[in-house]
């Protein structure tokens, strides 16, 4: 008698279909705004958004910036935390930067 052996071949794709996901809508204005800068811990992005600010403070009448930068780049933003900066803020930007 034949001893016989079975393989389970997995298909490594997700198999939930991908959610659509769509623009938050743009605010009509960004005076008196607050915004979360958001700091991915790449090279030069700290100096992205230093200029950023300055330019959202004094081109664009931000009156309030929130700072945040991840522990790493490869690590996302815990929801927590997420939740807790868009809970505060009017705006997010989340730069990149080489």
């Amino acid at each position: 008698m034949v001893a016989t052996q079975s393989i389970t071949v997995l298909h490594p794709a997700a198999e939930d279909p991908p959610r659509k996901l769509e623009l938050a809508p743009r605010l009509p204005d960004l005076r008196g705004a607050t915004v979360v800068l958001i700091d991915n811990h790449k090279k030069n992005a700290d100096v992205y958004l230093e200029e950023l600010g300055r330019m959202l403070r004094e081109e664009y009448g931000v009156t309030k910036l929130v700072n945040y930068r991840k522990v790493s780049q490869s690590i996302p933003i815990p929801a927590d935390v997420m939740d807790g900066l868009a809970s505060q803020c009017d705006a997010i930007v989340h730069a990149v930067a080489d």
